[in-house]
């Protein structure tokens, strides 16, 4: 008996051995317990330029981090790196950081803003992160804005 259970054992071994491994993306290794913050996790996100962006699949709780590298044989490589942002809050395209949904872009909005990421490689120290005009797009768009009462804060009184 012994020698059948052993016999078992490594016939298992074996087996486990042989049988090739599926990984998940590089890009969606998250921590553990990842999916008790998110839910089911959608993998289908894929960088299209480097760059911050939402994960609207998975309601922006996810975001990724795209760079794009030059091979020796001059093609180019990205890389994707996902991360998950803290409990209750989501990713923020406007301000590529993660924040409480209310101080943050609406998730299916998230793509409209996706061209903010091209002013990180732009190389110029003077070009503005965000532009007058990516602020008045997102402005009525916060939850805290969005009761049809919107209206400018007004600036900070000199006096």
């Amino acid at each position: 008996m012994k020698a059948y259970i052993l016999a078992c054992l490594v016939f298992s071994v074996a087996l486990a051995a042989t049988v090739p491994k599926r990984h998940k993306r590089q890009a969606y290794e998250l921590p553990d317990g990842a999916d008790i913050l998110v839910g089911p996790i959608k993998t289908t996100f894929n960088c299209f330029n480097d760059g911050y962006y939402a994960d609207v699949d998975n309601n922006c709780q996810i975001f990724h981090v795209c760079h794009s590298v030059d091979k020796d044989d001059g093609s180019r490589d990205t890389k994707q790196w996902s991360f998950v942002c803290g409990n209750q809050t989501l990713f923020n395209q406007l301000t590529l950081t993660c924040a409480d949904p209310e101080d943050a872009v609406p998730c299916p909005e998230a793509p409209s803003f996706y061209n903010i990421n091209d002013r990180i490689n732009a190389g110029d120290p003077k070009l503005y992160f965000l532009t007058d005009d990516d602020i008045q797009r997102a402005e009525p768009l916060l939850y805290r804005n969005r009761e049809g009462d919107f209206q400018p804060k007004p600036g900070p009184q000199r006096g």
